[in-house]
């Protein structure tokens, strides 16, 4: 192997082709300066519809063992207050309680707390933002929360940890209250509308807060993510995989005269190359669908983009036939073929190489938390 490059992409990178957005650690735009005075006791009336709940995969800060992929979601109307609890801008809001106490206070108030997707539905409001405070989290609402508008015109949405009625891993023993939203001084990632954490329900923070929601409650749930098998054989062409590659500049030219390697017969190449013991490995050059953890999928890919270049590259799955890049490894002067060897008792890895047992002709697939896969050569 005369040379190699490595091109990564991963979840901290800036819009890619997939058109993915960025949650910047920059502060942001400021909230808008036409924010109505919050009266105390105030509702915003919120429209039933249908609006995109979850995360993208490979988002920066995503979780995807908790947060399920980008899906439509339809709900009926309801109102929200428009602070959290108490819901007056004269008063602190009330933190440091426990979820029970806190829906038994909706409840005082005829109302109830409201569940995480109506949460997220009002954190996004109309347009569908990432963030309440726009498509970039803007750091002066952790100064001004009662300056701080989502799009259906609430307030203070992402500066403060809150309860929902909702559950996380409903169908686990690890079964915990859904909080959503984050404390002001958090990393910019943490206030997107689609993040979710679980919290045991006996907790009691000073930032983590609630707010009530009034109406018939909406039946709509997140739908929680499972781990799959391990690995599946990919059913792509190289027609498609020549597009997902043209789709990003850092793989463009691999699309040229690309081939995959002929299976089964190269797989047993490379290992015929070294000692021959497989280690308890299986060995294919054919496209995989590797499920590393609950709620992330990915394909990965080996080939040959000329005569004398080859490559592993692997995307994320975004849904049906979408994929986007998430990491790319290049050998230039390597005809291959190589090689992706796993075993499904092993999750977080794959690993490729062009002579199974020869040193310094392979490296590893990584999947590292919280979204992102690495490709590494040791």
């Amino acid at each position: 192997m005369a040379a190699v490059l490595v091109a990564s992409a991963g979840c901290h990178q800036k819009a890619d082709s997939a058109g993915s957005p960025v949650a910047s650690g920059l502060p942001g735009p400021a909230p808008s300066a036409a924010v109505a005075e919050p009266l105390a006791g105030e509702r915003v009336e919120v429209p039933g519809g249908t609006f995109t709940a979850g995360s993208i995969p490979g988002e920066a800060g995503r979780h995807p063992d908790v947060e399920q992929r980008r899906t439509e979601v339809q709900l009926g109307p309801f109102r929200i207050d428009r602070l959290p609890y108490p819901n007056d801008p004269k008063l602190p809001a009330k933190v440091g309680v426990p979820r029970d106490e806190a829906e038994h206070l909706c409840e005082a108030r005829e109302s109830r707390l409201c569940t995480e997707l109506e949460w997220e539905r009002v954190c996004r409001g109309p347009s569908n933002h990432l963030f309440p405070s726009g498509e970039a989290w803007s750091a002066a609402c952790a100064k001004g929360p009662l300056g701080c508008a989502a799009g259906f015109d609430v307030l203070a949405m992402g500066t403060l940890r809150e309860w929902t009625a909702s559950d996380v891993g409903v169908e686990s023993s690890a079964r915990k209250a859904s909080v959503r939203g984050a404390n002001g001084l958090a990393a910019a990632e943490l206030h997107r509308c689609d993040a979710r954490t679980g919290e045991r329900a006996d907790t009691k923070s000073d930032d983590l807060g609630f707010r009530c929601c009034k109406g018939p409650k909406n039946a709509a749930i997140v739908e929680e993510p499972h781990a799959g098998q391990t690995f599946v054989q990919a059913q792509i062409t190289p027609a498609r995989v020549g597009e997902l590659l043209r789709a990003d500049k850092k793989t463009e030219r691999l699309a040229k005269d690309l081939r995959f390697f002929k299976e089964p017969d190269s797989a047993e190449t490379v290992v015929s190359r070294g000692p021959g013991d497989r280690k308890g490995f299986l060995f294919t050059v054919a496209p995989l669908l590797w499920n590393p953890v609950a709620g992330a999928e990915f394909l990965v890919v080996s080939g040959r983009s000329g005569e004398s270049t080859s490559f592993v590259v692997v995307f994320h799955v975004m849904g049906k036939d979408a994929y986007k890049l998430a990491s790319s490894f290049i050998m230039e002067n390597e005809v291959g073929p190589v090689a992706l060897a796993y075993n499904g008792y092993i999750r977080p890895r794959v690993h490729w190489s062009t002579c199974w047992g020869c040193p310094g002709e392979s490296g590893k697939i990584l999947y590292r938390d919280p979204d992102e896969v690495v490709i590494v050569q040791p």
